[in-house]
């Protein structure tokens, strides 16, 4: 068992930056599909089609007031299950438990969906048109590591052979970036509705590590290794050098993107909705980096010395650094397409949803069904991940026609396990796989309730209040 250094080398750069980091978020895309047809404010911005007001109660604008919609999703899954509890929760690695030779691999990946600000306006009653506007701070990663890789970093003597190809082979991505987007939705019939989503991106940091070639080479007898790497490595920014201004929008790494909705509703009750969302591209900037790597054999000798490690990553860092170009490239946003399929019985309210990524391998088939009492939804949801697992999640909401608040989690056990575990510092670590999820989120609604002019209970223009203040008039308070 080792603990993991804190040196900053290029080696501890690259896998604990690409492992760690990436390894304690969930497959998902912090979708909250619990949080889908729920008319919230979210719901109308993520699913374009949607509605976020009910006529003749609900004012006519709606926003978060800069109180952020922050979501968080995480979690990890494959063979390596115990040596990363045990990383994750005693800051120590023990390799030695895990299978190898069998070319096992483990998905790990990093996602979160922020709203910093939405705003949105009922523009007509007639065929309900809606326009809004938002800002979002998002983040998707994603990658599949090998046992071999998590073993290696206890002790490389756990292999029985001598030689060994390919074992650090790795494919994985990690990106931020800002969305700022303008919405619009309206009926084109009485049961069909369409919406579009129109994005403007900034892009705050990228990193894609790809290892085409690895090869590991043991003489334990003579106490000496080498290893070589072959691959590619693309970053906006050098690792010991991320500056916070970088988080600022900038627009020095443009992009642009675009989510299509559509919904229909039968005749009998049944309620249609789908998605492609998020189709888009972000270019950086011409000063990002990347380095073609290809490192041919680097020996270490007293490979069973606790300093073999700390000289493999400077050897390393050395000759990856020595391929660094300057140059700018394109990268896709996660994008996806999306079925809900909804019928009411009354307030028992249950979805099915379909979700794929389209350039990547994945998707998630969940069940969420709502429970409504007076002003309040009860929430729990089943989604089995192609990954291999099922979550488990619950929400809390409060809504109204004019307010809405919500709690809730994707991973609900999971996270409750975690929490229990940290806070009382147990030794007994939870089972299956490891994952953790929060979101929470508020709106409100201000300004006149546009009503239906049969059911208006005054007419726009027909009668004026002189001392009737702006204040007044933005808010809909009578005098």
């Amino acid at each position: 068992m080792i603990i993991i250094s804190r040196k900053r080398t290029y080696l501890f750069k690259i896998f604990v930056w690409t492992i760690i980091i990436l390894g304690t978020n969930s497959r998902t895309f912090a979708q909250q599909f619990s949080l889908y047809n729920s008319r919230t404010l979210y719901d109308s911005f993520e699913n374009p089609s949607q509605r976020a007001y009910q006529v003749d109660t609900s004012r006519r604008f709606a926003f978060n007031f800069f109180i952020p919609a922050i979501s968080i999703n995480s979690s990890f899954s494959g063979p390596a299950q115990n040596a990363f509890k045990i990383l994750l929760y005693d800051g120590m690695f023990n390799g030695r438990d895990i299978t190898i030779g069998d070319n096992k691999l483990n998905n790990i990946t990093l996602n979160s969906n922020n709203y910093v600000a939405m705003l949105r306006m009922l523009k007509s009653i007639k065929k309900y048109k809606e326009i809004g506007l938002s800002w979002q701070i998002r983040n998707d990663g994603r990658v599949k590591v090998s046992n071999e890789i998590f073993a290696v970093f206890d002790d490389y003597r756990i292999f029985n052979s001598s030689s060994l190809q390919d074992i650090f082979n790795l494919n994985g991505y990690n990106q931020s970036y800002h969305q700022f987007s303008f919405t619009y939705r309206q009926n084109y019939t009485k049961r069909l509705a369409i919406g579009a989503k129109l994005s403007l991106l900034s892009g705050i940091s990228y990193t894609s590590l790809k290892v085409r070639q690895s090869e590991i080479n043991l003489d334990e007898s003579a106490d000496v290794i080498d290893v070589s790497l072959q691959g590619t490595l693309r970053s906006n920014f050098k690792f010991d050098n991320f500056q916070r201004e970088m988080v600022n929008p900038n627009f020095k790494n443009p992009g642009l993107s675009i989510s299509l909705g559509t919904s229909y509703k039968l005749r009998d009750g049944w309620f249609v909705l789908g998605n492609l969302k998020d189709i888009g591209l972000i270019k950086w900037s011409k000063d990002s980096y990347e380095y073609n790597f290809n490192t041919d054999k680097i020996f270490i000798d007293n490979a069973s010395n606790q300093s073999a490690d700390n000289r493999l990553a400077d050897s390393l860092d050395k000759n990856i650094s020595a391929t660094s170009i300057n140059k700018s490239y394109v990268s896709a946003l996660n994008g996806k397409a999306e079925i809900l399929i909804n019928k009411n019985f009354g307030n028992y309210r249950p979805n099915l949803i379909l979700s794929k990524s389209i350039y990547y391998k994945g998707g998630d088939i969940a069940l969420v069904i709502n429970y409504h009492y007076k002003n309040y939804v009860f929430t729990g949801m089943t989604d089995y991940n192609t990954n291999g697992f099922l979550q488990l999640g619950g929400q809390l909401m409060i809504k109204t026609p004019n307010v809405e608040l919500y709690m809730g989690s994707d991973h609900l056990i999971k996270s409750l396990q975690m929490l229990k575990t940290f806070t009382k510092n147990e030794t007994i670590y939870p089972s299956g796989y490891t994952g953790v999820s929060f979101y929470m989120g508020f709106a409100l609604k201000f300004g006149r309730v546009l009503e239906h002019p049969l059911n208006a209970t005054q007419i726009p223009g027909f009668i004026k209040d002189p001392k009737k203040g702006f204040i007044k008039r933005l808010t809909g308070k009578k005098t």
